[in-house]
């Protein structure tokens, strides 16, 4: 796609403009050459006078070209009739009218034009002036274009949107971020269409012909500070798109970039409430509790809840920021109560066990699709108590990640649990407090016998100190033999652990010695 002009500079208009308004009000006139430059600031009579501006359209007829060959280059001229050859520069862009209207006529019109456009210009900038919103910028599109449109940001949440056309649009409502987005069939399809990828790149107003339905539309990238903020749409459905609208629409694109920097230079944090807190984990960041406290109120979560994160990688190098979003995207439409963030070549996930009432074993299924569909490798930390240990446990999903990719192993999705021991052999305990180390099936034990009154740690550790030895730990527990079994059938329910693999029960013994004797 060609570049279109920017449109910081005012709202100027084009002899393109011009031809597509004159003929909306029927009025039988020729463009020739065709010109799309916007710089067209008003128009003026042409006399013969020496003083020329390309920011002008002169009016002239043809009497008054040939006594006064209009010689501006790339000019442009309004004629009443057709202009002899030689009586103006032959890179002039004419708009030719029909002989029997009158110049007052002409200029009439082509003056309520620019006086239209004008309007418009000051409607945006009040908009603008009085701090309004970017409902207020679309509603005023919608005027204009007679179409639907809609702004979305780089992660599809749809940030205005000024009225809803039956069969046009199809929003979803995320509960996580407690907005509405595009629907997740369209983004899946965005994430590999290579025609829609291309449009990432493009500047100004440009024509998009849907590879995935019938839709046409006029799209502007928001590009701020360098980066791909989102997308200002418009849809063809009530009225044609045509080619002096891609200037416009890229007008209005400056005008809800300005509202967008006007917004974030107030302070206001339209992300997700916990995507800073996160990143600020990751970078090492030293974070408020009282923040922290404040975010997690916002979503109706606990400092004690169970959580649990982890770390995505992208195994192919073809990664744009399409995937990206729509992979984060994806995975809060399928997980309830979770957050999926990029940053700095990672997707990062956390998910509220507590709220969003899955297991573990159930993340694993439903990240399965999305991981292998993506080429994704994900590594994932122990289920923990407390959002304060974030970090301790960001670190954990990070060792599954990169020993899994050190080994080469070939399944996608890796739990701390299945590399925790040789991490432990190989490099001690590091970084890690004793709690964050010990198998986590300790910890669900522990949590049980707290909450009901049992005693299923200390019977594991005790069955499992004697070699498994039936008789003797009935003996030592003081319980009658029949009960044994009953009680181990309960630890491997809660905890899924497998007691009859060797390096399960090792790792479940080296936990038992550094949570009660070191």
């Amino acid at each position: 796609m060609s570049e279109n002009y920017n449109a910081s500079a005012g709202l100027l208009l084009s002899m393109q403009i011009l031809y597509e308004k004159l003929k909306e009000r029927e009025i039988p006139v020729s463009l020739l050459p065709p010109s799309e430059e916007p710089c067209l600031t008003g128009i003026q009579f042409y006399t013969g006078q020496q003083d020329l501006s390309r920011a002008f359209l002169y009016l002239a007829d043809c009497k008054t070209l040939s006594a006064h060959p209009f010689l501006l280059p790339d000019g442009f001229l309004a004629v009443a009739g057709e202009p002899e050859k030689g009586t103006f520069h032959a890179s002039c862009s004419l708009l030719i009218f029909p002989d029997a209207m009158s110049l007052p006529e002409i200029f009439n019109t082509l003056q309520q034009i620019f006086a239209c456009f004008a309007l418009l210009e000051r409607k945006l900038n009040d908009i603008l002036n009085r701090d309004g919103s970017l409902y207020d910028i679309t509603v005023a599109a919608l005027e204009h274009f007679h179409n639907p449109m809609f702004i979305h940001d780089e992660y599809f949440h749809i940030l205005a949107c000024p009225r809803h056309f039956e069969g046009a649009l199809n929003f979803t409502y995320n509960e996580q971020t407690k907005r509405y987005m595009q629907d997740l069939n369209t983004i899946n399809f965005f994430r590999t269409s290579p025609a829609y990828k291309k449009t990432l790149s493009t500047i100004g107003g440009q024509f998009w012909d849907s590879d995935f339905n019938n839709d046409r539309c006029i799209y502007v990238n928001l590009w701020m500070n360098g980066s791909y903020r989102g997308r200002f749409i418009i849809s063809e459905m009530e009225t044609p798109l045509t080619r002096g609208q891609l200037y416009i629409a890229s007008y209005f694109a400056e005008i809800i970039k300005l509202a967008l920097l006007r917004r974030n230079d107030t302070g206001d944090d339209e992300r997700h409430p916990l995507e800073k807190l996160i990143i600020d984990t990751i970078s090492g960041t030293e974070t408020d509790r009282l923040d922290i406290s404040r975010k997690l109120e916002i979503l109706g979560w606990e400092e004690e809840d169970r959580y649990l994160c982890g770390i995505i990688s992208f195994e192919s190098t073809d990664v744009t920021k399409l995937s990206v979003y729509s992979i984060c995207n994806e995975i809060e439409e399928r997980i309830q109560a979770c957050h999926a963030c990029y940053y700095k070549g990672h997707i990062y996930l956390l998910v509220n066990l507590s709220k969003s009432r899955v297991t573990p074993q159930d993340l694993r299924m439903k990240m399965s699709y999305i991981i292998r569909e993506g080429l994704l490798r994900m590594g994932v930390s122990f289920p923990f108590h407390g959002f304060s240990t974030l970090p301790i446990h960001l670190k954990q999903a990070q060792i599954a990640l990169s020993y899994s990719q050190m080994e080469r192993v070939p399944h996608w999705y890796n739990e701390f649990q299945d590399y925790v021991l040789k991490y432990w052999l190989l490099e001690g305990t590091g970084e890690f407090t004793k709690e964050s180390i010990a198998p986590d099936t300790l910890h669900q034990l522990l949590h049980y016998d707290k909450e009901h009154g049992t005693e299923l740690y200390e019977t594991l550790k005790t069955y499992l100190m004697n070699e498994r030895n039936s008789t003797l730990t009935a003996q030592l527990l003081k319980i009658n033999r029949s009960t044994l079994p009953h009680r181990l059938n309960r630890i491997t329910q809660l905890t899924g652990a497998n007691l009859d693999d060797f390096m399960t029960r090792l790792y479940l013994m080296m936990g038992f010695y550094i949570l009660d004797y070191i």
